[in-house]
Formats: C-alpha cells, structure tokens, sequence
C-alpha cells in the first residue's frame, strides 16, 4: 500500500464543504487532477459512477462511505491491480472553522508500483486541492 495525507484548516463549516463535495459537477474547480466525475445516483454510500482525470478516460469510481458533513471514502479502479483510495474528513473546531483532511491511498497487488511512478503527482496535488477546496468552501460561505 502506498499513502499521502494533508489537511489544513477552513474559515468554513462542515456543512460548507460538505455541500461542495455533493456538488461533483463542480470538483473539477478545486480539484486539478478530476477533469469529470458523473454519479448514478445521489452522493451517498454506494452510489457508483464515473470519474475522468484530465486528458483521460473514465475509470470506475464508487462512494464506499458518505457521513453527511463529516466527510466520505471513494475508490477509483485505477487498474485491474490497483485503486486509489481517497478518505476525506471534516473535524469541526471550537473556533467555528473546520479541518479538511485528504488521505490518499493506493491498495493493491501494484500499488507499491504505482505508487513509485505516480506517487509524486499525487504528492504534489493533494495539498493544492485540499487548500483549493478550503479557499472554495470560505467564499461560499462569505467568509474573507
């Protein structure tokens, strides 16, 4: 298994985030490595669909665990021997902002594999699109 992780602190409530997360037509903005994601249901645990990084295809793409305003898993096929593993959770903290965390992983028999050769972009893109959809969430909710 390979594995990254970031968070950071928003000026935003869970509920903010939250709302952008339900939002998929929109991950794309704050979101550099998803060009595409389309869902056959609503956001919840177990709805599948379609997500395409950008320049790509789509590849198979299912919400394992949705909390509402407390974050979700999904895992993306990849390939046939590996899937990346994205677990996104809001801690709300006393002063009223929220702590949007993004760990990725990437499980499976190639995954050390993967990891190697595309670990460093995703290294590289978490972070951006943790602080991206924190900036999002805050303008959302009128914060500066």
């Amino acid at each position: 298994m390979w594995t990254y992780e970031h968070s950071t602190e928003a000026a935003a409530t869970a509920e903010a985030i939250w709302s952008c997360y339900q939002d998929v037509a929109t991950w794309p903005e704050w979101n550099a490595a998803v060009g595409n994601v389309e869902l056959d249901g609503p956001f919840v645990t177990g709805t599948v669909g379609r997500l395409s990084p950008p320049g790509s295809g789509p590849l198979p793409f299912k919400i394992v665990e949705a909390t509402e305003n407390s974050g979700y898993v999904s895992e993306t096929e990849i390939a046939e021997t590996v899937t990346l593993r994205s677990t996104n959770r809001l801690t709300p903290l006393p002063d009223g902002r929220t702590r949007i965390q993004l760990r990725v992983d990437l499980v499976g028999p190639a995954a050390e594999h993967f990891g190697k050769s595309f670990g460093p972009q995703l290294t590289a893109g978490v972070p951006k699109t943790v602080e991206t959809l924190a900036r999002r969430a805050e303008a959302l909710a009128g914060q500066p």
